[in-house]
């Protein structure tokens, strides 16, 4: 029984890394009905861990559930939802960063430099074939920190903020990134926290969370159907 239920969590975890890169990815587009018949077929899976896994998503935010019982893809974040998301992120992660120095162990900082090499190796090329291991080597990263910083409230509150932050279609489609800042932003952060520099942490995190979201803001601000929502923010 114990092995079934094994085989059956793994299905609906594996459904639930795949079915997300589809909606981060846009190949489910936002507010599109996600057909579960059709996933199941695709990742050749039962509709079981379809369902399981599009519930995990609705925790995410990812994907809304209809009254009639079938789910979507949520709808696109506007300019307020990412300055809301920078936001927490600045009051919630160079903190977590500042923790994980103090808390390092062996499996953080070897988890940490995987990471940077891994997006070191994707962003020096940043083509559309390798951007999602960015995205995903960033996202290791980040979540390393969250789960090392030994405050389940913070690593809690990041889990979900990252969960929504949908930054992939900014780096692949619309060349929002900076990817050599990113590299040196990553390294420093790494350096810091290797030494057990809790001060040093805290601040290159601060300065590479500002320089991402100065960098999506800056661009959502020049699109017509943003710019309006943006210039309401600020007043």
């Amino acid at each position: 029984m114990a092995k079934t239920y094994l085989e059956k969590t793994g299905l609906a975890e594996q459904a639930y890394a795949e079915i997300r890169i589809l909606i981060l990815d846009q190949v489910i587009p936002a507010g599109q009905v996600v057909s579960i018949d059709t996933l199941a077929a695709q990742l050749g899976v039962s509709q079981t861990p379809i369902r399981e896994a599009l519930s995990k998503l609705e925790g995410d935010g990812l994907v809304e559930k209809l009254r009639t019982g079938r789910y979507k893809a949520a709808p696109p974040l506007i300019f307020k939802d990412y300055a809301d998301l920078y936001y927490m992120r600045l009051l919630l992660e160079p903190k977590a960063a500042a923790l994980a120095a103090h808390n390092r162990t062996d499996e953080t900082i070897a988890t940490l430099e995987e990471a940077v090499d891994r997006i070191s190796a994707a962003g020096r090329g940043m083509k559309s074939e390798v951007f999602i291991g960015f995205v995903e080597a960033d996202a290791l990263f980040h979540q390393t920190i969250a789960r090392d910083c030994g405050n389940k409230f913070i690593a809690a509150g990041l889990f979900q903020l990252q969960a929504n932050l949908r930054v992939g279609p900014f780096y692949r489609d619309r060349g929002v990134v900076d990817a050599e800042a990113v590299i040196r932003d990553h390294t420093e952060i790494l350096k810091a926290i290797k030494a057990g520099d809790a001060e040093a942490a805290e601040v290159q995190m601060q300065r590479h969370i500002e320089r991402a979201r100065d960098l999506i803001l800056g661009w959502l601000k020049t699109q017509p159907e943003q710019g309006s929502q943006a210039r309401t923010q600020q007043e």
